[in-house]
């Protein structure tokens, strides 16, 4: 059967690749909004930090997961009753997010998103790559939607800016759904009732497999999270996290161990390039958390409007494009894999030096955009070519299983990144906030004439008690100030020698191999 039976036939040759891919977006646009930065996004919605990550996560882990049973539910479906189906429950959820404030309804919600984002666009990349009349078709199409998951918190904030400056959270919501009612319509429009897949059975789906492995990741990053502001261990939740997070994650590997048509095959791990992928995946999602701090320092220390922060991150968007198209060259012409990784890791540890020097109290976009727009270069040259890499070589039956260990790595990594950004930032602005109040005193003429200036500003105006607080209030929030951007600058300073470190063990690697078989 040819693809494009799917399709009714009188539907132009020509529409259907650009409808395709804008049917793609609105699933992206679910894991993206308003998550390119937790503390940016917090700042101006006026919820916790720790409360936007964790939703992220809930709807990230839920996405894992539901990743290695994908396969069954898009073959069980003819293509328009899938799209119909995976839709309509999409603009249903959002719309029930839109109307309600409960928190523990919002944790469903982001659950369930988790399971239908995912199942809804899916299906559109292996539509997109059929449409593709190339050898390179499956590359392009990736490189595709990496490249809008890497940018699609930007370009979906910006989508959404007049919704969230003149309206509110809900209006912001709705506007999603109209989205979702788009795919909905292409839906109708495009297809017809035939297969693109061979039909499978759903009975045969292993749910306590599914559901073993849900909660062992999303206790690990409940635990991960909340961790600081529980007192690590100090809490009963974490230890019940903990608790849990073992026992589900050794009962579902026993499972899996002992099924006849296990979710996940343990064989994948045995792949060099799998484990290789995985940790060069988790030291660049550890490093890229860092950007995390810089939108937030412009947020909290240079105090610019969110929206303004959000036209200066197209700088990144910018480089992100440019090197997601590097990359596509790099694939398509076979350059070596190792020869991309070094450089891309090289870039961002240039990238991480050069931040350090942008954090002074007052800066311009020329002294911010330049390693933004690297910061971007480097990502999007390593992204989609660490994809390839990790799954290179696996058996067919296996390759979902390793995409799905990609995404897991950049889960854990995604949940243990911020958590370790907010430990350091907490340790750090603490040690610099005491050594640069123990240096206040009477007898630093510095801090004698600024206290004067700012107290003889507010005495002229307010009793002598007002102008001390006032006077001592400027004061703490200078020194905040100062401390986050001190902490800033020795946390790039460690992320420069992860990124540079990484980079030479790369460049070394192979020389490395054939000195010490030379040896033996």
């Amino acid at each position: 059967m040819q693809h494009n039976s799917v399709y009714y036939k009188w539907v132009p040759q020509w529409l259907k690749l650009p409808l395709l891919i804008l049917a793609l977006f609105p699933h992206l646009m679910l894991l993206s909004i308003l998550h390119s930065n937790s503390a940016f996004t917090a700042s101006f919605m006026d919820v916790d930090p720790d409360d936007i990550q964790y939703l992220l996560i809930l709807m990230y882990g839920t996405f894992v997961v539901t990743l290695l049973v994908l396969q069954r539910f898009m073959a069980y479906f003819s293509v328009k009753y899938y799209i119909l189906l995976m839709s309509s429950v999409s603009v249903i959820i959002l719309y029930i997010l839109s109307i309600t404030n409960d928190y523990h309804v919002i944790l469903v919600i982001r659950f369930l998103e988790g399971i239908f984002g995912l199942l809804e666009g899916a299906i559109f990349l292996p539509l997109i790559i059929a449409e593709l009349k190339t050898r390179h078709a499956k590359v392009i199409a990736y490189l595709f939607m990496y490249t809008i998951m890497l940018t699609g918190g930007t370009i979906t904030t910006s989508l959404l800016k007049s919704s969230i400056q003149d309206y509110d959270f809900k209006h912001m919501i709705l506007m999603i759904v109209y989205f979702h009612i788009f795919v909905l319509i292409i839906g109708i429009a495009l297809f017809n009732k035939n297969r693109f897949f061979p039909k499978k059975p759903l009975y045969q789906l292993d749910i306590t497999s599914w559901f073993l492995l849900w909660a062992c990741l999303q206790s690990g990053a409940y635990a991960i999270i909340y961790g600081k502001r529980l007192m690590w261990f100090e809490s009963q939740i974490i230890v019940l996290c903990l608790f849990t997070f073992l026992i589900s994650g050794g009962l579902f590997i026993l499972k899996q161990r002992n099924s006849k048509r296990p979710i996940f095959h343990f064989e994948v791990l045995s792949s060099k390039n799998v484990i290789v992928g995985m940790i060069l995946f988790f030291v660049f999602y550890l490093i890229r958390s860092g950007l995390n701090n810089v939108y937030s320092i412009m947020a909290t220390v240079w105090k610019w409007p969110w929206d303004y922060i959000v036209d200066v991150q197209y700088w990144n968007v910018a480089g992100t494009l440019i090197g997601v198209f590097l990359s596509g060259i790099c694939l398509m012409k076979g350059i070596s894999s190792r020869i991309v990784f070094f450089t891309g890791f090289f870039l961002l540890a240039i990238d991480c030096a050069w931040f350090t020097y942008t954090f002074y109290p007052d800066t311009s976009l020329s002294t911010i955009c330049p390693p933004l727009f690297l910061q971007g270069i480097a990502q999007g040259l390593l992204f989609t070519p660490l994809v390839f890499f990790l799954i290179a070589g696996l058996p067919e039956d296996y390759v979902a299983n390793g995409t799905a260990m990609g995404t897991t790595t950049r889960f854990w990594t995604t949940a243990i990144g911020y958590a370790l950004m907010q430990n350091l930032m907490l340790f750090l602005t603490l040690k610099h906030s005491d050594t640069l109040s123990y240096n206040l005193t009477d007898t630093n003429p510095i801090f004698y004439s600024q206290w004067n200036q700012i107290f003889g500003t507010h005495i002229s105006k307010l009793p002598i008690n007002e102008s001390l607080s006032l006077t001592a209030g400027a004061f703490k929030a200078k020194i905040t100030s100062q401390a986050i951007l001190l902490s800033n600058m020795e946390i790039f300073t460690g992320l420069f020698w992860l990124a540079f470190i990484t980079a030479l063990l790369l460049l070394l690697y192979h020389p490395a191999k054939i000195a010490i078989r030379n040896i033996m």
